[in-house]
């Protein structure tokens, strides 16, 4: 019997190809290339009646013929990490191009993917922090002075958004939350005259949390003809954007009022 005919194999095959869907959306690869990836797999092994419906927060692939395997998968969590990204279409490129690999084997090298462990916090904070102080240099932060206590508030900032996250896993609050709170420490340093103005501060601070990344692959998705996808991740970008300006507005809103 051919092994596209065996019921046991195409479930091997059918629950790597989801695996590699799912880590490929929780580390921020566009659904059109993740369905691109998930049928080239399956076809690969002569399954070329696989249908994959694809959205940021779910993946369902489903066989049509006369078995109707169908398998779904919700995405609760996602990241940007290009380096797994990567690692992962290699791993899809390798399968597809060589017949012999077991599924299960792959299956076993995506899960060594999935183990890797992210940047340490102390390299990820600092990163986060010379960029946004870069980017408030470019806005008119030139002093030094301006660049350090930028460092430290976007640093502060991170921190907030992450702790808020692991308690609620909504990102909006905590963006909410992280602006604010990079507002409120900017308007401080400016009260007591450590500052003269915070607008490259506050500017340089919050770059981290706006969802630029997000907003192109949903303009990505929309070209590629992944609509549902497209606009949910679009809806996404500007209610993230919604409560930065909210985060921030509201503080300088409260200190006009009060004579800040």
């Amino acid at each position: 019997m051919k092994r596209e005919f065996q019921v046991s194999y195409k479930k091997e095959i059918l629950r790597f190809a989801l695996l590699l869907g799912e880590q490929m959306l929780i580390n921020g690869a566009e659904t059109a290339r993740v369905e691109d990836s998930v049928l080239r797999v399956c076809k690969s092994r002569g399954f070329k009646h696989v249908n994959v419906f694809t959205t940021p927060t779910c993946v369902i692939i489903s066989d049509e013929k006369f078995d109707g395997l169908t398998f779904m998968k919700t995405i609760s969590k996602r990241t940007i990490n290009l380096t797994k990204i990567d690692r992962l279409n290699d791993i899809s490129r390798d399968f597809v191009q060589n017949e012999d690999i077991d599924p299960l084997e792959a299956i076993g090298r995506l899960r060594e993917v999935d183990a890797v462990r992210d940047y340490n916090q102390f390299v990820y904070f600092i990163g986060t922090a010379m960029a946004s102080a870069s980017f408030a240099y470019l806005i008119g932060g030139t002093g030094v002075l301006d660049f350090v206590l930028t460092l430290i508030i976007a640093t502060i900032g991170v921190i907030i958004y992450n702790k808020t996250l692991k308690l609620n896993q909504i990102p909006f609050f905590a963006t909410l939350i992280s602006s604010f709170s990079i507002a409120v420490l900017g308007n401080l340093l400016v009260q007591y005259g450590i500052i003269e103005n915070s607008t490259s501060l506050v500017v340089g601070s919050i770059m981290p949390l706006l969802p630029g990344v997000s907003f192109i692959k949903g303009l990505r998705d929309l070209i590629s003809g992944n609509l549902i996808a497209g606009i949910s991740r679009i809806v996404e970008s500007c209610l993230i954007a919604a409560a930065i300006a909210v985060g921030v507005g509201v503080v300088l809103d409260l200190a006009v009022r009060f004579g800040g």
